[in-house]
């Protein structure tokens, strides 16, 4: 059977389902609790609205419900988050931030909107998180804080990286854009740190198209988050009014902030889909499941673990390519011919088919990053140029029958590899 790569027949010629997890709920929330009543935001930022209007309100308190957190800001985007949370800890030029190298560049720029720095520290092998031992090495008497990454859907390595930060006194902000719904034990990730960030950007569990939100349990630091999202004026105007006691008032009175606020139709939105996550992530472990039982199949190809003591949500699907059994073909031949048997998502066909070699280019080779640049992380280079990719065919209204088809293609590839070698 000849590889559509060399002008063969594909498995399958029709797109795949778009992932976009909307239903009429959302549209009758928009249209009737937003749109008619003409309430696009609650907000105002020098008056008693400040805590915005009523789906923003609902919004926190389903999600503090949920994910056991005291206090959750919405905001408008994850990358705002990750700005909110570092100017929230108090980053000055000169600050370090030890960052991963293998994220959304966000990760790692956040820290330099305050003049901090970010250090790239490497990454586990196997979990794709930081590296306890790594960050370590790259702390100095300049470190401030960390910002770690629970990457694809996985927790990072919890207890050594808490661990860490009490030791030296660190700051941890926690990036859980891919991750929300996942469990380090009994809690969630997002918890962990002094201030964790969400995503409901396209594309992630929650999609509303854009939105964010931060989780902390310390209430100076929510209030210190909520101002600088909501322009800090009621720090001037009406802090006294809304209870805040003179010893809070002092601590944030010559803060000033932006405008990083959600909507009420993005709220809407978020909250409906949050109320149906669980069923949701159902679908998406069984279309897990699947993938994982077919791939394992192949010799070459093994599932990425899950951290013992923890429950993974999948953002991404993760594999890794073993060059030693593959008769000497490439993950990146094998991974192309792959997606010419396939076929790109519906409503996101300019993307291509949704399977990469290696994720992302370490953040490090980006010009941006040139001053801070570190000389050779073993373990980020091995997964990008060698080993690591990743798969985005697990979200509903996926079903098992696309993971089939899924499946059927990195047989058909490897059934004919001669084809490849030749």
């Amino acid at each position: 059977m000849k590889l559509a790569i060399n002008g063969g027949k594909p498995v399958t010629t029709i797109n795949f389902p778009s992932q976009l997890n909307m239903d009429k709920a959302e549209l009758m929330m928009v249209v009737g609790d937003c749109m008619d009543n003409g309430l696009l935001t609650g907000y105002q930022a020098n008056s008693t609205n400040f805590y915005g209007g009523p789906m923003i309100q609902d919004l926190e308190n389903l999600f503090r419900s949920m994910y056991h957190t005291k206090h959750a800001i919405p905001c408008n985007s994850c990358t705002s988050a990750l700005h909110i949370a570092c100017m929230a800890i108090g980053l000055k030029p000169g600050d370090e931030v030890i960052v991963s190298p293998y994220t959304m560049t966000c990760s790692a720029t956040a820290p330099m909107l305050c003049g901090a720095v970010p250090v790239f520290a490497d990454i586990e092998k196997d979990f794709y998180c930081l590296d306890p031992e790594s960050i370590e090495e790259k702390i100095t008497p300049k470190t401030k804080a960390i910002i770690v990454v629970d990457i694809f859907g996985q927790p990072h390595n919890v207890k050594a990286i808490q661990k860490i930060a009490k030791e030296h006194n660190l700051f941890v902000i926690e990036d859980a854009a891919q991750a929300i719904g996942s469990q380090y034990g009994s809690d969630y990730a997002g918890t962990f740190g002094d201030i964790g960030c969400f995503s409901f950007n396209q594309g992630k569990h929650i999609s509303a198209g854009e939105g964010g939100m931060l989780v902390t349990d310390h209430p100076v630091v929510a209030l210190k988050c909520r101002l600088l999202m909501n322009h800090a004026e009621s720090v001037v105007n009406e802090g006294k009014q809304m209870g805040w006691t003179r010893s809070v008032l002092k601590e944030v009175q010559h803060m000033w902030g932006f405008n990083m606020r959600m909507t009420e139709i993005t709220a809407a939105i978020t909250l409906n889909q949050l109320r149906k996550f669980n069923e949701s992530m159902k679908l998406r472990q069984a279309n897990v499941n699947r993938l994982n039982k077919i791939l394992s199949a192949i010799p070459t190809i093994t599932p990425s673990p899950i951290r013992p003591g923890c429950t993974h949500t999948h953002y991404a699907q993760s594999f890794t390519w073993d060059m030693e059994v593959s008769e000497g073909i490439h993950r990146n031949e094998y991974i192309n011919a792959v997606k010419a048997e396939l076929t790109p998502i519906s409503r996101r066909e300019k993307e291509g088919v949704p399977i990469g070699n290696g994720y992302i280019k370490p953040l490090y080779r980006f010009p941006i990053f040139d001053k801070q640049k570190p000389r050779y992380l073993s373990n980020v280079e091995h997964l990008w140029m060698e080993s690591l990719f990743l798969m985005r065919f697990c979200a509903p209204p996926t079903t098992i029958y696309h993971c089939n088809l899924v499946g059927e293609a990195f047989q058909k590839v490897w059934n004919n590899r001669d084809e490849l070698r030749h």
